[in-house]
Formats: structure tokens, C-alpha cells, sequence
């Protein structure tokens, strides 16, 4: 009984056949068909039968389905109490090779299924059958992980259906032998069926040695029945003569006359386990693995059908081959072939019900024989299967064994990249499982006690690459997908597995890609340079596997029996096995199983520590793919190398002659005449003719040669990307030097990715590098001050930065280098740097940027125009210097202020462009000032009133461009005083040095007047602010100047004397009140005594004594009115106290209004020139002593000239009430002789008293009188 029941096991669960695909679809437990650009076909989903449907035209014999149903009803009944039937599970087809289900057609009986159809072994597209002559891969969870790398990491298994049905058949099969390789990626476990004798006894001994001599050693020393262990596969006569009749049956049994019926119109459905829709492929196509890389072996057929299979909290991609057929009222059902004198066992009706779930088959149709004649047809549900009589069992049984296998897998095979061998015995009643990995690494698997012979390719494990491979294509397709910002912790963790695995001298070009990939994620290509921020890349929506696995099992706690089956650690090389009972996997299972991962973590660091790990990265790929093509070029220099030292050493087989071993096939030189491509598999292979590669730079593709060249230029573009980063974020904190160094390197790395291009054709810098450096310089222009801090920075490199130079210099050539940047020897260096590269960046800026360049290209302009027109002012200066020496510099300045001038006017930036204005405006007044020639008598020249009516030109531009003074007031207000300086300058001049030579006096003196009037337009004496006593200073002396015009006319007899009298008189009040409000002395006692003069002019002439007293007690009052200046100079101890600024501002005026400013000191030049007032008093007491010295000469001037007048005045009253009996009866004041004596008395200095202090006695005694008589009149 024990020999059918194997031998019904071995017709059921076959690995070696080959079956077709049919897609049922329907709306809760049908099959449903996932976006897949993988096949050719299309996929039609088949509807789902009624539950009430007959049975139709498979069941000849009623009474047989009537008997039948009524036991199953009897069976269900009691298995409703179990509530075995509540097992979830549902399906979606990632993949099938056919389209439409075939047409079943019911074979007559006694149809001989011995005789072969005519159709035998002939292709059908609808479906695919047995084929004895074709074989699948041996690790076939290997071609479904690279077909769908999308599932990876989302479901929990990948396998052949066979193998997952194995492995839930242990418990109902004590005699089976299980021998399975596990690796684990992520969450997701392969599941692949290893053939002991296959792999370990018919092979050489070079292959496999390091899993055989463990074998050998290890696992057959812990059994005592070697066949328990070395199951050879049945190929007796009985299972080869089922296999052909299964196939002839299933040939015979396709209705090749009806025709296939239309498709209904599908719908996208969505998976249960969210499988992601096919991702947008990135502008960077990154290599991909050759076939053979990616397999542990050669691979073989395809599946019909891959799967999704949700098995309660399961999630399984699988490949099966299950035949579907379907017609009339039953679309989808699975065919059966059955021996009417054998009953069906529990193994396959379990294998039966297994293969109808996996693939949402409701139905299963038996067809019953005798020794190959048919007798008679059987329809059962699915959900009837597991109460079949004599192969009853209990979906939950089933259901437990899975979840407990899984959840032992999930605790022990933690370590990703190892390879675990899980393993059972014949007739064993515990599951083994090995972690092989860590024994490999411990040293316990090696040949003859050499660890070195270990390490070589034919002893090593063959899985480790296929698993690298893996890692990287699954990496690979997640940074393709459209979520991939969610998933770049685990990203980052399957690229490093798979740089773990895999050798950088024999796989340069996937370790160069999946480094180029690492550094990506650290510093992805489409960051902002200019606003470098990056936030921590942490997964959002999945888990992946930790390094070190999870140390408690997901069920441990639930069952003290289950918990002692199973250790609680997992497989580690302390523990390199674990074990579980096989009653153990058929406890129930409580909690849901969960696979022990956790959360990946996220990338951390500042943005320096990602840089830097990013630059590691481009380091490890670059010198990478350097050491390989030096290698290739070793190599292929010279065909005699095979014998110099550099060649590896030669194999085995290349020493030995090639003979004919026992036991092996020799391979003959020919290609099958049917071969297939494989078409349903995504796998990118290796072909000898590579396509166009081509990689975008700047928008713009580029096509390369190869592969190594492709990877190149990411590599340096990433480079340059990063090392942008780098020098903004240093920007950003002020270190100038280090900035600068960072965009060195990137403009380095630019140039040796363009060589790599175009060759000769010079590819543009991105004009972010640009403007950086641009900015970098000028700010370093800026602070000069610290400029030993930068160049120390500047010339700081680390190791990481230094290997990167030395792979620049391998990449592009030396004389290259003078085209970098270089550290600016001084601020006009920096400037000009600035500029230039502004400039560069403007003519490949786009539209967004273009405006912001030139604003910065405005401001460096404007920097360096003000520079050179200080540098020329001040070489101006210098002995022996004249202005013609210094002209080129004034030219290009004016030309750097005219090109900021245009570059804010095309940004519409007003306030600049009155700014540069109003320097262009400075810049003619400074060019006029310095066009003077030196020696002779000073006469305003043409050249400049050239010169000065070019700056007004300036500044009336600079303030119709602003318009309101609202716009912008500091600019406003600094232009408006600039203006209004040099109409005052430009007058004055012309006043006190008039150029007769080209003007008439009525036109100079009308011109004057013009430009006085017009600068006192401009002088805001009542707002208040920091500027207000310079305006009130200012609008006195051009007051006092016009007075003085008018007072001349008067003097030169003009037409309109009194007029003119009258705008002197008025002029000279204006100045007079003003000085009085500033306090000064000097100015105080200028004005009354001017006015004084202006009197005294009237009385030259006058007989009349009545207007005589007048204009004499008129001189006597203005005298009067000075008593504040007398005051002031009598308390002046220091002319510096108090009022000594304002004594500098008389000066200043002095000095200014003949446009000259004093030698050797720059900053009266810059106070006549507009500036604020703080520095024209800070700098100005710098050389107090001199002018107090000057001021007091200059007071005890005028007061001498107060004495003078006040004596004088005082005489004549005295004269002319002397030389009268009475005093005029119309005079306006009542004075006697006497008084006037004793206040002419007064007025002299009779005690010898400072002359300050006596005059100020003398005004104090005459104030009083003088008041009382006017009070009289």
C-alpha cells in the first residue's frame, strides 16, 4: 500500500511535467491578471460557474453523481463543525503563456488513451501540456525573482508550486525527503528544490565540493541508514508509462474543432497584496546582470503560469504549470486522470486541492480508467476535495503546516546573502535546517584542510552571486519605481548586501553601478545646489530584513511544547543549525505570521556626512572601473602574456587533455532546431553586441561607447553634483576658502565627465556652478580681512578628496589643469573672477535663472566700478601722476558702471539703477575734480563743465528713475544730497574762479544763481533726521552766496539797485537765521557783519542826517544781534568742544567751493562727495589742532573787523549829535549826546580785556540802550 501511495504521490506532484495555463477571473476567488509588459498575449479572464450549476456533460452516469453528491453532502455536514471550509485564498497572475482556456472535449468510453493523438507534443497556444522531453530550471525562484523584482520584499515566499505542496505534505508523509536551498531577500524567502544525488554524487569533484565534504562529514554521520538520505528520483517503467499516458490523455482531451469564444473585456484589478504597477523607467539605465550571473545554473522552460497566491496571511509567488481546461457551463476546471483500481490517497487529494487553489480553479473534472481505457468522467468542487472518501483531511491542518513553516523559516533564516539548507531525511521525524554561509566562513568547509583551495571558483558557493544579483536587481527596480522616495532606506540595504557578495575584480561593472546607485541616495541627483536641504530618507510604507535577524520566534510564547520544538535563536555561525519537530508544524498556529524584519533604518547625517559618504561611494566605483580597464588592457597589450607572472595561474582543465569521463555526456557542437527566447522572462542578457548607450547632461543625451564609459560619466556628474553641494553648504557657512576648493573639484570632475563625451566639444558648466563661484569670490572679496583663514581652508584636503584628485589626473590629462579655479591674490583679482564667471553663467542660464544672474553681475560690476574709481582717485593723488595717467582706469569704471546700469535695467531693479547712477554721477565729479591741471592761476576750464554737467545728467536720471522718494528712501535721500553737492560744487567753483575766458558775466552770474537756486531746492532743512544740519549748513552758505551775487550787483551800480538791495538783504537774513540755529560763530559774525556792509554801502553819499542815525543804529542792531556768536567765543575754551563740528563744516564749505579737497586725505575728498555726516566729523578731528588754530585766526579776524564796525558806527552818532544843538525832531530814536558817549566809551577796551570777552562787555552794555530808544519812537 505504502509503494501506491508513493507512486500516486509521484504522478501528482511531478516535477518534471509540463502543464498549460488558463486564466479564470472572477469577481471574489477567480484568478485576476496584473499589468504585464512581459507577454506577447493577450490574457482573457474566464467567469466563474454558477454554484448551482449541473454537471453537465461531464457526468455520463447520473446515478453515479446523484450517490456521490449525497455522500459529499454527508461529509460537509460534518465538517461544518470544524469550520474546515473557512480557508481564505485568492489569486492573481502576474504572467501567462497562453490566452484562452482550451476546449475540454469529453472522450468517449473505452477511447484507448495508450494510442498518441495526433496532436501529441505539438504546440498549443491556449494551452501548454506534459512534455516529457522538457525540464524547468532547478532554481526556478531565481528566474521569478529577476521576472517580477517587484514582488520581492512585498510576498513572503517564492517557489515552484511542487516545492511549497512538498513542504505541506510533511506531516501527512513520513517517508518523504526533503532537500530544499533557502535564501532570504528582504521579507521574501527562495524556496528551490536541491537534488542531492544530482548536485553531490553524479558530479565531479571539483563542483559542489563545499557543500559535499559537509555532507559527507556532517550530515550522514547523524544518520544511520544512508538510503534514508540519497533518494534517487523514480524513473521506473510504471512512472515513465503514467507520464505518458497523463499526457496522451490531456492531448486527447483538446477540442481542436469548437472555436475558442471571445474574451470578455477585462478590468484592472488591484492585487490583495498591493503588487506595484510597472514602475517609470529613469532617464539612467544602469547595467544589467548576464544570465549566467543571475542563476546558480543553466536555466530551463519557463512556467505557463506565474502567480501570486494569498493562502490566509500568506503571500506566495509561485510558478505553475496546471493544465486548465473549460466548456459550456463549466469554463474553468482541472483534469484528472485516475487508475479506477486505486482510490485516492490523502497526498493527492491534497495535491489536487493545492493546485486548484493556487490557481482559482473551482472544479476538478476525474476521468476514470482501466489499464488506459476510459470508463467514466467525475465533476467535484474544490471545496469538496478535502472529503473525498478514503483521502479525507483537515484545510486547517493544511493551513497550520504552512504558517508554522514559514514562521520556523522566518525566525532561523534571518541572515541575508547566506545560503541555508533545509533538509530532512526519509522516515526522519525533525526538519533540519543550515545555515552553510557562516560554516563556510568558519573554516569547517574546506578541501584537504587548505582554506585558500576553498576560496576558488569551482569550491565556492555557486549561490552567492546568483543572491548579489538579486540584491541589485531588486534595488534596481525599487529606484525605478514610482515610489521610490519611500524606499530608499531599503534601497540603500540591498545595494550594500549586494557590494557584501560580490567581487569588484570579476563584476566591476554591477559593484560600479550599485555604488554610483549608494551614492545617489545619499545625495540624489535632482537636489537643488543653490538650497542643498535634504531630510532624512526613512521607509514609509515597508520593512525590511535586519542584518542580525530578530531573536524570538513570532509563536514562541503561545506553546510551551511548540516553543521547546524550536530554538529560539535563530541560525547563526555560533548556532550554524536549527531543527523542528515534524509534529510541531501541525499545531495550531494563533497569532498571525510575520516574517521577524524590521524597518529599515533611515538614512541619517548632515549634509556634509551624506556628501561625504556619496563621495566614498563615487571613490570605491571609479577606481573600480580604473583597475578594470587596466586590467583589460594588460591583458589584451600582448597575446604572449599567458606566460608572464601577471596571468592567472592556469586551471586544471587547461593543463589536462580533454578526455571522455564516465558517467558524463560529451557535448556536441549544435543548436536544438526549436530553441526558445524564453520571452516570458524579464531578464536583461548579456548580448555581444551592445546597444546604443546614452546618458543625458543637461537635458541634452549623449551617446557613448560602452558601458564603462556610460558609468563613468554618472560617476563624475554625481561627483560634481556632490562637490556642488558641498560648496554651497560651505557658502552658506561663510567659509569662503573651503566653497571655493569644493567647486574646484566639481569644476574638475565637469571637465573630466565632458573628455569622456564629446572629446573636443566643450560642454557647458551648469550655471549654478557658475554663479557659486561667482559669488564665492566675491564674497571672498568682501572679507578680505580674513583672508589667511580661507586660504588655509582652500588648501585643506582630505584623503577622500585627495584620491578623487588623483583619479581626475588618471581620467583627463595634466595640461588640463590650467582651466581650473584658482585663489584670488587680492580683491581685484576676486572681483574680476566674480565677474568672469558670472558672465559664463549668464550665456547658458535659462529664463528662471537668468534674471537673478544679472542682478549678481549687476552688484560685482558696480563693486568693481566704485574699486577702480577709487584706485584712480587715488592714483591721481600721487606725485607725478596726472590724470591722463590714471584715464584708463576712470574708463573702466565707467564702462563697468554702464554694463550695471544695463544689467538692472533688464531686471527692472529701479533702486539699483539709480544707485549705480548716482555713482556714475560721483565718478564724473571726481573725474572733473582731477582734470585740473596743477601750477598757475585756477580757472574753471570746458573740461569741467564737461565733466559736471554730465554728473547732473547722472543724478536727474537717477531721481527721474525713482520718481517718489517713497520707493526708496536711504537711496533717495543719498542721491538727492549727492545732487544736490555737486550743483553746489559747480557753482561755487564758477562763483569763485569764473571762467571768463567762455562766458559773459551776466550769463556766468545768471548760470550761478540758476545752479544756487536749484541746489537749494534740494536741501531739506525741516525734515528732521542725521542729515538735517547738514542741509541746514548747506542752504546757509548758498543763501550767503546768493547774497553775495545780489550784494555785487548792488556794488556794480546795475539797473535795478534796489531790487538787487532788497534779494541781498533778504538772502543774508535766510543765512543768518540758519547759522544762528547751528550756533556756529564764525559763520554768525560773517553774515551780520556782510550785512553790516551791505548798510554801510548805502551811507557812501548820504547827507541826510535823519537817515544817517538810521542806517548807523540799523549797523548797531545787526552788531547786536551777534551777541550769540560773542558768547559762544567767549565760553570756547577748545574749538573741538561743543561747537568745533560746526566750525569743520565752515571749513569744509571753504574748502569744497573750490573744489579741491586737501592733499592727502581721502575722506574730505569722499565728505565732499555725499557721505554721512559721522564720518566727516570722526575723520575731520583727526587733524583739529591745525584747524583750531585756523579758526581762531579766523575769529579774532572778525572780531577785530566787529570792533571796527562798532566803533565806527558808534562815532558817527556821536559826530553828528555833537554837531547839533537838539537832536531832529523826526528822529526814530531818542538819544543824547551824553549816552552816546558813555556807549562809545563802552566800546572801547580801555582794561586790556580779551577781545572776546570785551566786545561781548560792550554789546551787553549797548543791547539795553539800544533797545530802550527804538522803543521810543
Amino acid at each position: 500500500m505504502e509503494a501506491s501511495n508513493d507512486k500516486e504521490e509521484e504522478e501528482s506532484s511531478n516535477p518534471d511535467e509540463d502543464f498549460e495555463v488558463v486564466l479564470p477571473n472572477e469577481a471574489s476567488k477567480s484568478l485576476m491578471i496584473s499589468d504585464s509588459g512581459r507577454s506577447s498575449q493577450a490574457l482573457s479572464p474566464i467567469r466563474k460557474p454558477t454554484v448551482g450549476a449541473a454537471c453537465g456533460q461531464f457526468l455520463n452516469d447520473k446515478k453515479t453523481a446523484e450517490s456521490y453528491h449525497q455522500e459529499r453532502d454527508l461529509d460537509v455536514q460534518g465538517c461544518k463543525d470544524e469550520q474546515d471550509l473557512q480557508i481564505h485564498s485568492a489569486a492573481v497572475v502576474k504572467s501567462s503563456e497562453v490566452e484562452f482556456p482550451v476546449q475540454f472535449r469529453e472522450l468517449q468510453s473505452n477511447t484507448d488513451l495508450k494510442r498518441p493523438p495526433s496532436n501529441w507534443l505539438q504546440d498549443h497556444s491556449s494551452i501548454r501540456l506534459p512534455n516529457p522531453t522538457l525540464k524547468h530550471a532547478d532554481f526556478s525562484s531565481f528566474l521569478m525573482a529577476h521576472q517580477f523584482p517587484d514582488c520581492i520584499g512585498e510576498v513572503d515566499v517564492v517557489s515552484d508550486a511542487e516545492n511549497i505542496k512538498k513542504l505541506l505534505k510533511i506531516p501527512y508523509n513520513p517517508k518523504a525527503h526533503v532537500s530544499m536551498m533557502i535564501h532570504r531577500v528582504g521579507k521574501t524567502l527562495l524556496i528551490d528544490e536541491f537534488d542531492i544525488y544530482k548536485y553531490l554524487l553524479r558530479q565531479s569533484k571539483k563542483e559542489w565540493h563545499w557543500l559535499r565534504k559537509f555532507f559527507f562529514e556532517h550530515v550522514l554521520q547523524s544518520l544511520t541508514q544512508m538510503e534514508n538520505v540519497l533518494v534517487r528520483p523514480n524513473k521506473s517503467r510504471n512512472v515513465v508509462q503514467s507520464r505518458s499516458l497523463l499526457s496522451k490523455f490531456l492531448y486527447h482531451s483538446i477540442n481542436e474543432e469548437e472555436k475558442r469564444p471571445p474574451s470578455p473585456p477585462t478590468q484592472p484589478d488591484r492585487s490583495p497584496i498591493s503588487v506595484r504597477r510597472p514602475s517609470v523607467v529613469m532617464s539612467e539605465v544602469m547595467p544589467e546582470p548576464s544570465l549566467e550571473e543571475q542563476l546558480p545554473q543553466s536555466s530551463g522552460e519557463s512556467f505557463t503560469r506565474n502567480v501570486v497566491w494569498n493562502f490566509e496571511d500568506l503571500h506566495m509567488l509561485i510558478g505553475t504549470d496546471l493544465p486548465i481546461f473549460g466548456g459550456g457551463k463549466h469554463p474553468c476546471v482541472s483534469l484528472r486522470l485516475r487508475d479506477m483500481s486505486r482510490p485516492i490517497n490523502i497526498l493527492t487529494g491534497i495535491d489536487y486541492w493545492l493546485d486548484n487553489l493556487m490557481c482559482n480553479v473551482p472544479e476538478v473534472v476525474m476521468c476514470y480508467h482501466l489499464d488506459g481505457i476510459v470508463q467514466k468522467y467525475e465533476l467535484i468542487k474544490t471545496e469538496d476535495l478535502p472529503h473525498m472518501p478514503d483521502s479525507q483531511f483537515s484545510p486547517r491542518l493544511v493551513r497550520d503546516v504552512a504558517q508554522n513553516i514559514l514562521s520556523f523559516l522566518n525566525s532561523k533564516a534571518t541572515k541575508e546573502g547566506h545560503t541555508y539548507w533545509l533538509f530532512k531525511g526519509k522516515d526522519d521525524d525533525i526538519v533540519k535546517l543550515y545555515d552553510l554561509t557562516s560554516l563556510s566562513v568558519e573554516g569547517r568547509i574546506c578541501v584537504d584542510g587548505n582554506e585558500e583551495e576553498a576560496q576558488t571558483e569551482d569550491s565556492g558557493n555557486p549561490f552567492t552571486v546568483p543572491v548579489a544579483m538579486l540584491f541589485y536587481r531588486v534595488a534596481k527596480n525599487m529606484r525605478s519605481s514610482e515610489d521610490y522616495h519611500t524606499k530608499i532606506a531599503t534601497i540603500r540595504a540591498l545595494l550594500k548586501n549586494s557590494l557584501t557578495l560580490l567581487d569588484n575584480k570579476e563584476y566591476p561593472k554591477i559593484v560600479s553601478s550599485a555604488h554610483y546607485m549608494l551614492s545617489d541616495l545619499y545625495v540624489p541627483q535632482d537636489i537643488d545646489p543653490d538650497s542643498p536641504v535634504l531630510s532624512d530618507c526613512s521607509d514609509e510604507d515597508s520593512e525590511w530584513l535586519s542584518g542580525g535577524g530578530s531573536d524570538e520566534e513570532a509563536d514562541c510564547s503561545s506553546d510551551e511544547e511548540h516553543s521547546c520544538s524550536c530554538d529560539s535563536q535563530s541560525v547563526t555561525p555560533s548556532n550554524p543549525s536549527s531543527t523542528i519537530k515534524v509534529s510541531s508544524l501541525c499545531l495550531p498556529h494563533a497569532t498571525k505570521t510575520q516574517s521577524h524584519y524590521y524597518k529599515a533604518p533611515p538614512i541619517l547625517g548632515s549634509l556634509e556626512e551624506r556628501c561625504h559618504n556619496a563621495l566614498n561611494h563615487v571613490v570605491e566605483a571609479i577606481q573600480c572601473l580604473c583597475n578594470s580597464r587596466r586590467n583589460e588592457q594588460e591583458h589584451s597589450s600582448s597575446p604572449g602574456e599567458k606566460d608572464s607572472p601577471r596571468c592567472p595561474p592556469r586551471s586544471q582543465e587547461q593543463e589536462e587533455p580533454k578526455m571522455a569521463r564516465p558517467f558524463q555526456p560529451i557535448p556536441m557542437p549544435y543548436s536544438p532546431l526549436n530553441s526558445k527566447d524564453n520571452s516570458a522572462l524579464v531578464i536583461a542578457k548579456e548580448k555581444k553586441i551592445e546597444t546604443q548607450l546614452t546618458v543625458s547632461v543637461l537635458s541634452h543625451q549623449y551617446t557613448v561607447a560602452s558601458w564603462w564609459d556610460k558609468l563613468s560619466v554618472l560617476l563624475l556628474r554625481k561627483a560634481a553634483l556632490v562637490y556642488l553641494v558641498l560648496a554651497r553648504s560651505s557658502f552658506n557657512a561663510q567659509r569662503y576658502g573651503q566653497a571655493l576648493r569644493y567647486t574646484k573639484f566639481s569644476f574638475h570632475a565637469w571637465h573630466c565627465m565632458a573628455s569622456r563625451l564629446c572629446g573636443d566639444i566643450e560642454i557647458p558648466v551648469p550655471n549654478q556652478a557658475l554663479a557659486l563661484a561667482g559669488d564665492t569670490y566675491y564674497m571672498l572679496s568682501k572679507s578680505w580681512d580674513e583672508v589667511a583663514s580661507h586660504i588655509e581652508d582652500f588648501n585643506n584636503v582630505t584623503n577622500v578628496h585627495q584620491d578623487m584628485l588623483g583619479l581626475f589626473e588618471c581620467l583627463e590629462p595634466s595640461e588640463e589643469n590650467h582651466k581650473r579655479l584658482k585663489f584670488a591674490c587680492d580683491v581685484e583679482e576676486a572681483l574680476v573672477l566674480s565677474l568672469q564667471h558670472f558672465e559664463r553663467a549668464l550665456s547658458s542660464s535659462d529664463k528662471q535663472t537668468f534674471f537673478h544672474l544679472l542682478r549678481r553681475l549687476g552688484n560685482v560690476c558696480n563693486e568693481l566700478g566704485v574699486m577702480y574709481m577709487n584706485q584712480s582717485a587715488k592714483l591721481c593723488e600721487e606725485e607725478n601722476v596726472g590724470f591722463e595717467a590714471s584715464k584708463e582706469l576712470w574708463s573702466k569704471s565707467a564702462e563697468l558702471l554702464n554694463r550695471g546700469i544695463e544689467a538692472f535695467t533688464q531686471v527692472g531693479d529701479i533702486p539699483n539703477v539709480a544707485l549705480l547712477h548716482s555713482n556714475t554721477g560721483r565718478l564724473m565729479r571726481l573725474c572733473a575734480f582731477y582734470c585740473v591741471p596743477g601750477g598757475g592761476q585756477r580757472v574753471f576750464s570746458v573740461t569741467e563743465r564737461h565733466y559736471y554737467n554730465q554728473a547732473i545728467n547722472e543724478y536727474q536720471k537717477a531721481l527721474d528713475i525713482l520718481k517718489q522718494r517713497k520707493k526708496s528712501v536711504e537711496i533717495w535721500d543719498l542721491v538727492v544730497w549727492e545732487f544736490c553737492t555737486t550743483l553746489y560744487t559747480f557753482a561755487s567753483l564758477m562763483q569763485d574762479h569764473p571762467p571768463y575766458s567762455f562766458m559773459a558775466g551776466d550769463d556766468l552770474a545768471r548760470e550761478i544763481v540758476d545752479l544756487l537756486s536749484k541746489a537749494l531746492k534740494y536741501c531739506d532743512v525741516k525734515s528732521p533726521g542725521a542729515r538735517q544740519p547738514l542741509y541746514q549748513y548747506r542752504a546757509a552758505v548758498i543763501y550767503m552766496r546768493l547774497a553775495g551775487i545780489y550784494h555785487s550787483a548792488v556794488r556794480a551800480g546795475e539797473s535795478d539797485t534796489k531790487n538787487m538791495r532788497h534779494l541781498a538783504e533778504r538772502n543774508y537774513s535766510k543765512a543768518a537765521a540758519l547759522f544762528m540755529q547751528l550756533e556756529n560763530p564764525v559763520d554768525i559774525l560773517k553774515v551780520q557783519l556782510d550785512r553790516a556792509v551791505l548798510i554801510e554801502d548805502q551811507i557812501q553819499g548820504t547827507a541826510n542826517q535823519q537817515l544817517l542815525i538810521k542806517y548807523n543804529i540799523s549797523v548797531l542792531q545787526l552788531l547786536v544781534e551777534g551777541k550769540q556768536a560773542l558768547k559762544m567765543c567767549h565760553f570756547m575754551a577748545k574749538p573741538k568742544v561743543n561747537k568745533g563740528g560746526c566750525l569743520s563744516k565752515q571749513q569744509l564749505e571753504d574748502t569744497g567751493s573750490d573744489g579741491r579737497p586737501e592733499k592727502d586725505n581721502t575722506t574730505v575728498k569722499e565728505d565732499e562727495l555725499g557721505e554721512n555726516s559721522e564720518e566727516e566729523v570722526t575723520i575731520l578731528t583727526e587733524n583739529m589742532p591745525n584747524e583750531e588754530e585756523e579758526n581762531q585766526e579766523k575769529i579774532r579776524a572778525l572780531l577785530l573787523v566787529f570792533e571796527k564796525k562798532l566803533h565806527s558806527s558808534l562815532m558817527s552818532l556821536v559826530k553828528i549829535a555833537a554837531g547839533t544843538s537838539k537832536a531832529p525832531k523826526k528822529s526814530n530814536i531818542c538819544i543824547d549826546a551824553a549816552t552816546l558817549k558813555q556807549m562809545y566809551s563802552a566800546s572801547l577796551n580801555t582794561q586790556s580785556l580779551p577781545l572776546a570777552d570785551h566786545l561781548l562787555n560792550a554789546i551787553n552794555f549797548i543791547a539795553p540802550i539800544l533797545h530802550q530808544a527804538t522803543m521810543h519812537r
